[in-house]
């Protein structure tokens, strides 16, 4: 019995078309009715912390003026020595504050409640200072031979219970947003694989069964209303084939016993025709395989790795060695630039084995060093074996994404090769929105450490995904196996095609150049010189994500439905640039957290008009050269090609911080960044006009 993947007929499409809207209905509906009770139950809870709060203060600061004013008793009683003579208090106020962050304000105050020593968090630590209107005032009378000498005014402003309530609604969102965006993955990715995979495969036999054909059988064996459903149907072509072979021989026995050998070949003549008309021998066996299987281990993978990325520079910051060789810009580019690298190298032969192997296999493969790489990373004690755990995390990485990619191709079509492309991209977006605030939230609370620990958990569980629920007997077969020299025969017309290198040099690289070099190693340096803690740094990064998956669905089916893939993707790359470049207005203008909550806007928009149509151009040249086998070979050659820039994008960021400092190079990134994207469009432009190019796919 032959194998076969499920087709994606017109018929098909049409039909899925109708059963996405319902499959969209519920999980919106879903998707409400949890964001709604999450709300009400945030809103009850965080009711419940601020009436807590207030107590929780006072008695802090009524310990805290306890302790000092003891000390300042024993002086002034004891001692006997006048409060105006004593020495260090302000110093020692200032140490009490800074040990204490939600003092505000101590103030030594005589009988007469005049000023004596005064200490407030403005002086102690360059904070602002605390307000006139204090919420929580803690008093310690100091008493000298029975009559009051002194006061000791210990003071909680109300600007510090407010950044303590900001915080508290920061990471309830942050909790509501992405365990709302998790909830709606896991159902889109559920329903898929229970409900519409096989009802897609169940359309296709009808289908083909209009025609008269009743070849296919599908190969799902579950005891579920699908596996119900599909074992009755596979029932019921059997029964059908039976009936029609016994109608066969009835048809053989009737010709056989005619005398008249005329009439004998009158009815095999329309035996003939009957088996003409229909087919019922010669089976395939087809699988339940669609390209959206891959979302979800994808997703998680990314949510690994995104988890460490708002604070990510700054914990290297606090490994790295001094070194007089090296800026500390530079050492803090290293793990990031040294992880590209090794995922850049694992690129090339990750494309070849996914052509071999397959896609989940290598997934698998690539799901170990990652695992490996994460809890390394929570138990390094040092820059060095830091960035060594980073570099093995970077290899899984890198083979992650080939076979992830090379998942989506084999199960994309022609018709909707951008849309099924934004099955990758909108998977990686996800994970990005995911991510970083929730690693803020844990490095806040928890530590920095605890966050790759809980990668690694993460890691695990996609594997197990991947290993239980996806299944690629039914990948589409090959012509033949790709030979030793597959890749240097992919290569050649690769590097000689124009249009192809444009999109891999002039678009991809710098569209992951202004990532690595802006948003990863920029941003999160730049937020924090600003005063920015981990879990808002966090939150501003999270706005790339959000941005990026709102425009791509729109954005995908825009480069469908238009097929101007190279002006799209060209534009998202300038629009990136152009972002970046807000930086060079004034600082008086705009605030440099505003500026970079802009820029990231920007990007998000860019990237989301430049993914999904560079994989979709990538994805038709390697149709159009080679045909189906060559295809993990040609996505290998784009991403290698592409992570030359966030190799060098940490680097030359850094070397331009050095220069420039953060907010001069985060405006030099998008001026370069700018010049490729013009490049592009000159390049791509004179290629298609050369004859000799290959002509424009269809």
């Amino acid at each position: 019995m032959s194998q076969a993947a499920a087709s994606n007929s017109p018929e098909a499409a049409g039909f899925f078309g109708q059963r996405n809207r319902i499959l969209y209905a519920i999980v919106a509906l879903a998707g409400v009715l949890l964001i709604v009770g999450q709300a009400v139950f945030a809103w009850y809870a965080l009711r419940g912390f601020e009436n807590e709060l207030r107590p929780q203060l006072e008695r802090k600061a009524e310990a805290v003026s306890q302790s000092v004013g003891s000390l300042l008793e024993y002086g002034l009683v004891d001692l006997g020595i006048p409060a105006t003579e004593l020495n260090g208090v302000e110093a020692y106020f200032d140490d009490v504050i800074r040990e204490n962050s939600e003092i505000g304000s101590m103030t030594l105050v005589d009988a007469q409640d005049r000023e004596i020593f005064r200490a407030e968090r403005g002086a102690a630590d360059g904070a602002a200072s605390v307000d006139d209107e204090e919420t929580i005032v803690a008093r310690r009378e100091i008493w000298v031979d029975g009559a009051p000498s002194a006061t000791l005014i210990t003071r909680i402003g109300a600007e510090y219970v407010g950044s303590r309530l900001s915080d508290i609604y920061f990471d309830v969102a942050t909790v509501i947003v992405v365990s709302w965006l998790v909830t709606v993955e896991f159902m889109i990715f559920i329903i898929n694989i229970s409900i519409i995979s096989p009802l897609r495969n169940i359309e296709q036999v009808l289908a083909n069964g209009r025609v008269g054909k009743f070849t296919q059988r599908i190969a799902l064996r579950r005891n579920d209303e699908s596996g119900r459903a599909i074992s009755n149907l596979n029932s019921l072509l059997t029964a059908l084939r039976e009936r029609y072979e016994d109608f066969l021989f009835e048809v053989q026995e009737i010709a056989n016993a005619q005398i008249d050998s005329s009439i004998s070949s009158k009815v095999r003549a329309v035996r003939d025709k009957l088996d003409a008309r229909f087919q019922f021998f010669g089976d395939r066996e087809i699988f339940i395989a669609a390209s959206i299987q891959i979302r979800i281990p994808l997703f998680l993978l990314i949510f690994a790795e995104e988890m460490s990325r708002s604070f990510l520079p700054i914990l290297v910051g606090r490994l790295s060695p001094s070194s007089e060789g090296f800026s500390a810009e530079l050492l803090l580019g290293l793990p990031i630039t040294l992880f590209m690298l090794l995922s850049a190298l694992a690129t090339p032969i990750s494309g070849v084995i996914c052509d071999r192997i397959g896609a989940r296999k290598v997934f698998l493969i690539g799901v170990i060093p990652s695992l490996v790489g994460y809890f390394g990373t929570f138990l390094a004690a040092g820059y060095y074996d830091f960035i060594l755990w980073r570099a093995l995390t970077g290899i899984g990485y890198g083979i992650i994404m080939i076979a992830a990619q090379a998942w989506v191709a084999e199960h994309s079509h022609g018709s909707n090769r951008a849309q099924d492309m934004s099955i990758f991209a909108g998977a990686v977006i996800a994970g990005m929105v995911c991510g970083p605030p929730i690693g803020g939230v844990i490095a806040d609370r928890l530590g920095y450490e605890v966050t790759f620990l809980l990668s690694a958990a993460i890691a695990a569980i996609s594997f197990i995904v991947v290993y239980l629920l996806i299944d690629d007997r039914g990948r589409p077969s090959r012509a033949r196996k790709p030979a030793k020299d597959d890749t240097r025969s992919v290569w050649r017309p690769l590097l000689l095609d124009r249009r192809f290198m444009a999109v891999s040099l002039l678009l991809a690289m710098p569209g992951k150049f202004i990532a690595a070099g802006f948003f990863f190693f920029l941003v999160p340096l730049y937020l924090f010189e600003l005063d920015n803690s981990p879990s808002v740094i966090g939150w501003i990064m999270m706005l790339y994500g959000i941005v990026t998956f709102a425009s791509m669905p729109l954005v995908s089916w825009f480069a469908d439905r238009t097929r101007q893939y190279h002006r799209i993707a060209g534009s998202g790359v300038a629009l990136a640039a152009i972002g970046c470049m807000f930086h060079l207005i004034d600082p008086s203008i705009i605030d440099g957290t505003w500026c970079v909550v802009l820029s990231i806007i920007a990007l998000g928009v860019g990237h989301a008009l430049s993914l999904t149509s560079q994989l979709a151009m990538v994805v038709e040249t390697a149709l159009s050269r080679f045909g189906l086998e060559g295809q993990g070979a040609t996505i290998s050659a784009y991403r290698l090609l592409e992570r030359i820039g966030p190799i060098l994008g940490p680097m030359i960021a850094a070397s331009f911080a050095y220069s420039f400092g953060y907010r001069g190079a985060i405006a030099a990134v998008g001026i370069l960044t700018l010049l490729c994207a013009i490049g592009f469009f000159a390049l791509y432009g004179s290629a298609r006009s050369d004859p000799h190019e290959m002509a424009e796919p269809t």
